[in-house]
């Protein structure tokens, strides 16, 4: 393996030096899949969920994955409790359950690939957790292509798995090399039955021109959140839970929300609201610092600052903490991560879906009430939108997440099934 990123140390399951002796590595996961075939779902979820919770506590991961992920350490340490949590077994039993059917728990996994690929974006760390999770519970041998900001969790994920189940572990390879690198893309996912790919449009796309029908891609998508009237009116910390959802991953991911809208005429103004975000950026940012900025990213926030001052009736709020954008136009604006957001004041939330882009949402956060969530989610659903869920919960997704309408098993399974949307109360 070369050219690993700094920092980054055992990135393979096993001795791997050329492209040939990865592709063994992987048939020799598939050939020990094969000897589990008989294996309840059951037992796989009880050994992924006691792995999680060993790996949850890996001193060395949680020493070394800050510098290499360019997240400050109680960033990344919240990172981690949160995907640890997120593969626990009951949860894991219920989704068997609600794909499979009653029972299906106590069986061996249905007919289905004999090997998973996964290819990991690196800009929120331990994706590898899900993508081997569910790729064991549908009984498939499964390699993960890290990404570059993490190159360590999946590793460290699989050496926990090893210590609790060696059998599993045995059917799982981890393994980083630079993106298109086309050697040890073919010996990793040449015998793949399907692969997943996160990252940008792209680079999916270009491994969609290699792997055909066989890729289920995620591309870029951007997260949102709302508030209405009766939201407001709550006697709740809304503010200081939106902040949390941006502060996490210090907002690189697609659930991270990139703008809110705020329904005028509340207890609030949309103009208090912004300031009391702006305060409780601030706030959030002393038990969760963001990490080191690149060069480009700090050129990227003083360019929204100084464009955003320009425009009629806008403010820029916040400091160091992050940047709270108030403006007056509803249409949905991209802007830059690194802690900044853009709030819009709306008349009615029933015109949200009317804001949004077609296909590129993946989830809404909402402070609303329960007859107003469900008057939007025709409309959300519709729009692509794949996870609806309370402020403040937006990036601890459970293993049900459909990720771009995509059923978690049933997808791996080639069975698409309807858009699915995942509304968590």
């Amino acid at each position: 393996m070369r050219s690993a990123p700094r920092g980054a140390r055992r990135l393979v399951s096993g001795p791997c030096d050329t492209p040939a002796e990865l592709a063994a590595l992987v048939a020799d996961a598939v050939r020990a899949r094969t000897r589990l075939r008989a294996r309840a779902i059951g037992d796989t979820a009880e050994a992924l969920g006691a792995a999680a919770a060993r790996w949850g506590t890996d001193a060395e991961l949680l020493r070394d994955l800050p510098a290499v992920a360019r997240l400050s350490a109680p960033v990344v340490a919240a990172a981690v409790r949160i995907a640890a949590a997120a593969l626990d077994t009951s949860a894991m039993l219920a989704l068997v359950e609600h794909e499979f059917g009653a029972g299906a728990a106590g069986r061996p996994a249905p007919a289905g690939p004999s090997l998973v690929g996964h290819v990991l974006a690196g800009n929120v760390p331990a994706l590898g957790l899900p993508a081997i999770a569910l790729g064991c519970l549908v009984g498939a041998a499964v390699v993960v292509k890290s990404g570059r900001d993490d190159p360590l969790s999946a590793p460290a994920f699989h050496r926990a798995l090893a210590a609790v189940d060696p059998a599993l572990a045995a059917t799982v390879v981890t393994a980083y090399w630079p993106g298109g690198e086309r050697a040890w893309e073919e010996a990793a996912f040449a015998r793949a039955d399907v692969v997943v790919a996160s990252g940008t449009d792209e680079t999916v796309a270009a491994l969609a021109g290699r792997l055909g029908a066989r890729l289920l891609a995620h591309g870029e998508r951007v997260s949102v959140a709302a508030v209405s009237r009766e939201g407001l009116g709550r006697d709740e910390p809304l503010a200081e839970r939106l902040a949390l959802d941006v502060a996490l991953h210090d907002q690189r991911g697609c659930l991270s929300p990139c703008a809110v809208y705020v329904e005028a005429d509340g207890r609030l103004s949309p103009m208090a609201f912004a300031e009391r975000l702006a305060a409780a950026l601030d706030t959030v940012a002393r038990a969760l610092p963001p990490g080191p900025a690149t060069i480009e990213e700090r050129a990227a926030r003083r360019t929204l600052e100084g464009e955003a001052e320009w425009e009629p009736r806008c403010r820029v709020l916040g400091g160091a903490g992050g940047l709270v954008v108030y403006d007056p136009r509803p249409a949905f604006r991209p802007i830059a991560g690194r802690r900044a957001i853009r709030l819009h004041p709306l008349d009615t939330l029933a015109a949200l879906p009317v804001m949004l882009p077609r296909g590129r949402v993946e989830c809404v956060g909402l402070a609303a009430s329960g007859p107003e969530t469900a008057a939007l989610v025709p409309a959300l659903r519709a729009l692509g939108v794949a996870r609806i869920c309370p402020i403040g919960r937006m990036q601890q997704p459970t293993l049900a997440w459909p990720r771009s309408q995509r059923l978690p098993l049933g997808s791996l399974l080639g069975r698409p099934g309807p858009s699915a949307l995942e509304v968590e109360a």
